[in-house]
């Protein structure tokens, strides 16, 4: 039986710009949110007859950062409506979501919301850049941190000339002095802006260097300075929660780079696996 909430409204509402397997969600909520607000997302995707992906998009498309959101204004709605006591229903069996579950599922919707984020033709054009330029350099403080070294090590492991700026020296400005129009400059805005990340980029900026910037905001001052910006992560996500989506993105990055010359990146990724190999074989010689 449909119930009059507030939040079946603003269903109601958007319902003419849902997909068609979204549109089966939203029309599941609306006529049953007890079964909403007490089975996991998993569960309601086979009650509908939907994958669980599609649930997390409806989730996505109604603006909530996943399905736990959707459950908590559901259960808001039947709380204040006083329509129905969620746990005497007699038709339904309450189960907990599982943390691990919870967690991997807003790590889910953080990548599909990347995915409808990310335009195809900067996408290759950074493919291009990164293919192309002679040196790449990756910038990323505070929060951002984990990413850029995730972007530089596995950069790393394909070409040369890979180099990540580092906050804790005291000359930021010699670390990038070498940049020209033949370099590359990825930034990690995955937080508030520190002005030395804005200063380092307007300096990039005047030697004319490619940038490429990922935050999480749709207002982050970098986007002044690059020339493309990608967006990660999903709506009302702390800065924290966006590293698997920008990981994932980067995964992506790394991957259309070497498809460009596969035989180039592989010969290198094997050269560099032996050189590292046997350096430890010299390294244990030394210690016998």
């Amino acid at each position: 039986m449909e119930v009059d909430m507030s939040f079946c409204n603003e269903i109601k509402k958007r319902f003419i710009r849902l997909s068609r397997g979204q549109r089966k969600v939203a029309q599941f909520v609306i006529d049953n949110p007890n079964i909403i607000a007490t089975h996991i997302a998993s569960d309601v995707g086979k009650l509908i007859g939907v994958s669980e992906s599609t649930v997390i998009r409806f989730c996505y498309a109604m603006e909530l950062s996943g399905f736990s959101e959707l459950q908590e204004r559901i259960k808001e709605d039947l709380i204040g409506a006083k329509n129905t006591d969620i746990g005497d229903h007699p038709l339904i069996t309450k189960k907990q979501e599982p943390l691990f579950s919870n967690v991997m599922n807003r790590d889910i919707t953080s990548i599909l919301n990347t995915i409808q984020l990310v335009e195809e033709n900067q996408f290759e054009q950074t493919v291009k850049w990164m293919h192309e330029s002679n040196f790449i350099y990756v910038l990323g403080f505070r929060h951002s941190s984990p990413s850029a070294s995730f972007l530089s090590n596995t950069l790393g492991n394909y070409r040369r000339h890979v180099k990540q700026i580092q906050h804790d020296v005291e000359d930021i400005v010699q670390q990038i002095s070498g940049m020209d129009e033949q370099s590359l400059l990825f930034v990690l805005a995955l937080d508030a802006v520190l002005e030395d990340v804005l200063t380092i980029t307007k300096i990039a900026r005047n030697k004319n260097v490619k940038i490429v910037a990922i935050t999480n905001s749709g207002l982050s001052p970098i986007r002044e300075y690059a020339d493309i910006v990608f967006t990660v992560g999903a709506q009302k996500q702390a800065s924290a929660e966006t590293i698997i989506a920008s990981h994932s993105l980067i995964h992506s990055l790394v991957e259309g780079m070497v498809a460009q010359n596969k035989r180039q990146y592989t010969t290198f990724q094997k050269s560099n696996a032996q050189i590292e190999s046997n350096f430890l074989f010299l390294e244990k010689t030394k210690i016998i």
